[in-house]
């Protein structure tokens, strides 16, 4: 039946052909423009991409039709074709005009002694598929070429390798190249993270000392914050006349913070708010009120000190620090209700403040009532107040290696500061460093690159890193970046590549005064990863005690236990590139000026260069010295000032950077002898101090060897003074006043972390940022430490439940 159905149409298509023919032409043009075009199901996806596309049905198993299928198999084929004619068993000559010699055939028994890994003194080479190209620049063209005989695949050429790898011979990469050994920095290699960190699992009982330990040294912490609540629930018991108070609830996102809008404070949980304007006030605050003064009654107690102290909390010349210590228009009622400030400080002036909660009303109370009860039998504190090794001076000579003499104060016992190397740290663990992070001294780790993989940090490989890996997203600043000039302290705009030239063999003002430039924020810290991966995974890899440090699975650094969800602070990984002299110049120093960090830190030197003054520097120095009349110059060396550790001058190797890092409890010393010297520091007509805020938070001062000597003879304080080699950690405790000058030119990179030890101090400097006026840099809350406190606290107790659930 089927058959005959289909000779029937096909009758019927002939005679209708047969029909069209004796038509007019007309009525066969109106038969073409009829035709039906298959649906988008079955039609043929060949198309121009403007517009046209084939009308053709596709053939079963393609989705184009006969046609277009046919076409593409044969452009396939002959592309296949072309490249195996390309891929040749016998390695041809190089595309550099010099005809190469011909492989000579050796015999079983020739000696094999002329052959480098896979190079052959001819210069040609072999691996398994032939080919000559080079895996960092990507070129087939170049004379000699290196192939590794571990991988059998990568090859590099001998200009690569002297360009981008100087500490590698050829022998070197005929052995283990640089890709098997993790440190290959071409394009392919930098846009990767690099090999993946193991993470380190501890058992129960280790994990449940560390847990402990951290529960103890939150929980003063926790009751501070317990205790404030406390006193604020009393004053709402007593304005809403019961025991049982109604405390309302602030609804946020957790990625949404709340910020006291009197102080710049983050606000943990207690509040008060407007119901109709919401301005937000923090407890600190209405505590403040009560008392008779505003926000700023700490600063204006200390304004009622000394002239040193009065000195030193100066504010600058027409501004207003915005936060007055009583306004007349906004004050406390006398039974302890506050209203919403007026317009002009930023509320609407109509409505009273009520209690807020950013959980449940009794939640830090319960929170507190069980982290008391985990910390029951925690290591007690004294067992780590001091270190019998190290007070005397060092024991042994073993031990004695691991200490450095950094001060020289009378009847002290911490002179020498703990000094191990990355070997002592992995032998001993953390319980060595503990002794002597809780007592606030800083500690210096040696040799921290040794375990890192070699990725270089030659300044032209990091501005190669950031070139390839910012192509197009960050394209304008690949090619200048902002830098500081330590001459004035102005920003300047630089050729980032003229930068790195310069970091090498120096720049020079107009006058020939020696410029010394920093990089201003580059890369920025909240894109460092993205744009120096595998330079960022070296970097955490290289830090030292892990359970301190890493800021991700820190055991014990309380900025890795915030949830993933909330905003986190912004705590580094941060680079500081910048020029250096061993002379110290008395205008145009590379520094770190005079400062405390928001909490603790760690600097690494991964890269150091040594730059020498030029004759025609020294020459400009020596005319601004005799301009000066002489004021200026140094007994030890005309036209140059050196440090207070002059040997240092003539030694033939020094460290990159000086640093100088003083003790907690000689800050009120030091802070006024800037207060009694803050005008000494003017160099007039490069840096003038008009005003001083804060002498250490304004970050203005740098103390020269004069100056330190000064300090010592006037108020009997001394910093810790050391040099920092290249591949040295340097971890500072939060608190401690510290500054850095370059010795030579430096690449650092450093990241803040918060250490159980040191939270009372990272509140203590909390308290101190929300009374500085709100036009200075350092007045909002960027760490947020209290913050840290309730959901570090809220996860140690969990975590300790769960290990005693799962051992019942």
């Amino acid at each position: 039946m089927k058959p005959d159905k289909e000779k029937q149409d096909a009758a019927l298509s002939i005679t209708t052909g047969n029909n069209a023919e004796g038509t007019s032409n007309g009525a066969v043009k109106r038969r073409k423009l009829q035709r039906v075009i298959p649906n988008d199901e079955i039609r043929c996806k060949r198309s121009d991409g403007k517009g046209w596309r084939c009308e053709n049905k596709r053939i079963d198993g393609s989705t184009y039709c006969e046609h277009h299928h046919s076409r593409k198999t044969k452009t396939l084929a002959k592309a296949k074709a072309k490249k195996a004619l390309s891929i040749k068993p016998a390695l041809q000559p190089a595309k550099s005009g010099k005809q190469l010699p011909a492989k000579a055939s050796k015999s079983d028994d020739e000696d094999d002694s002329d052959r480098v890994g896979g190079e052959m003194i001819s210069g040609t080479t072999e691996d398994e598929t032939g080919s000559r190209m080079c895996h960092q620049c990507q070129r087939n063209d170049k004379e000699k070429v290196i192939y590794c005989s571990m991988c059998n695949r990568k090859r590099y050429c001998t200009p690569c390798i002297k360009a981008w790898y100087p500490l590698l011979s050829e022998n070197d990469v005929a052995v283990e190249c640089p890709f098997c050994h993790g440190n290959c920095n071409c394009k392919a290699c930098l846009r990767t993270h690099g090999p993946q960190k193991e993470k380190v699992e501890w058992d129960e009982e280790v994990t449940q000392d560390f847990l402990k330990y951290l529960l103890l040294k939150l929980l003063p912490c926790l009751k501070q914050l317990h205790n404030e609540q406390r006193e604020e629930l009393k004053v709402e018991q007593n304005l809403q006349r019961s025991t049982k108070v109604k405390v309302g609830k602030t609804v946020i996102s957790a990625d949404e913070r709340l910020y006291c809008d009197n102080c710049s404070t983050s606000i943990v949980d207690y509040h008060r708010s407007c119901p109709e304007c919401e301005y937000q006030l923090c407890i600190t605050c209405c505590k403040e009120l009560r008392l008779g003064c505003g926000p700023g009654a700490q600063k204006k107690q200390q304004q009622n000190g000394s002239k040193a102290e009065l000195e030193s909390l100066e504010i600058a010349p027409g501004q207003n620090s915005e936060k007055p210590a009583q306004s007349p228009s906004w004050a406390a009622s006398t039974d302890g209700s506050i209203h919403c400030p007026p317009t002009s400080q930023g509320g609407c002036g109509r409505c009273q403040l009520g209690l807020k909660t950013l959980f449940e009303p009794d939640w830090m109370a319960k929170l507190t009532m069980n982290a008391e009860m985990e910390s029951y039998n925690a290591r007690s504190e004294h067992d780590l107040l001091r270190c019998s090794i190290c007070a005397s001076g060092g024991g042994d000579v073993k031990k004695k290696k691991s200490l450095r003499l950094a001060s020289h104060r009378k009847g002290e016992d911490d002179n020498y500061l703990y000094c191990p190397s990355r070997q002592n740290v992995e032998e001993e663990g953390v319980a060595h460093f503990q002794k002597h992070w809780v007592r606030g001294e800083p500690v210096i780790v040696c040799n921290v690159l040794e375990g890192g993989s070699g990725l270089s940090w030659e300044p032209m490989v990091m501005w190669r890193a950031v070139r390839e890996t910012t192509k197009n997203k960050f394209e304008r600043d690949t090619r200048t970046v902002a830098a500081i000039d330590c001459l004035d302290w102005q920003e300047v705009e630089v050729n980032i590549h003229q930068f790195f030239k310069g970091y090498k063999e120096g720049r020079s003002h107009r006058d020939r005064w020696p410029q010394l430039l920093k990089l201003k924020d580059w890369p920025p810290s909240t894109e460092f990863e993205e744009r120096l991966p595998r330079h960022g995974a070296e970097f955490v890899a290289a830090l030292p005690f892990q359970q301190y440090t890493d800021p991700k699975t820190g055991f014990l650094n309380l900025a890795a236990q915030l949830p993933e969800n909330t905003i986190k602070p912004d705590l580094g990984p941060k680079m500081y590139i910048a020029n250096g002299l061993k002379e110290e110049l008395l205008k145009g120093d590379s520094v770190i000026k005079l400062h405390k960090d928001m909490a603790d830190a760690v600097y690494v030197l991964m890269h150091s260069s040594e730059v020498q003054l030029l004759e025609e520097q020294r020459q400009a120095i020596r005319k601004w010295i005799q301009k000066s009349n002489g004021k200026w110059e140094s007994k030890s060396s005309p036209g140059v000032k050196y440090d207070v550790d002059k040997p240092h001058a003539q030694k033939s190797t020094y460290g990159g950077a000086l640093w100088d890092i003083f003790r907690r409890e000689d800050t009120p010393k030091l802070q006024a002898y800037l207060g009694k010297h803050w005008e000494e520091f003017c160099i007039p007509g490069h840096w003038v101090v008009e005003s001083v805020i804060h002498p250490i938070h304004d970050q203005v001062f740098f103390l020269t060897s004069d100056h330190k000597r000064k300090l010592k003879e006037e108020y009997g304080i001394e910093a810790w003074t050391f040099e920092q080699n290249e591949g040295e950690a340097v971890l500072i405790p939060a608190g401690c006043p510290y500054q850095v000058r370059n010795l030579k030119s430096c690449i650092h990179v450093a990241l803040e972390f918060v250490s159980p030890e040191s939270l009372q101090e990272c509140m203590q400097l909390t308290s101190e940022f929300r009374c500085l006026p709100q036009f200075h840099h350092a007045n909002e809350d960027k760490l947020e430490v209290k913050k840290m406190v309730v959901h570090g606290a809220t996860k140690v107790v969990d975590s300790l439940r769960q290990i005693r659930d799962g051992c019942n």
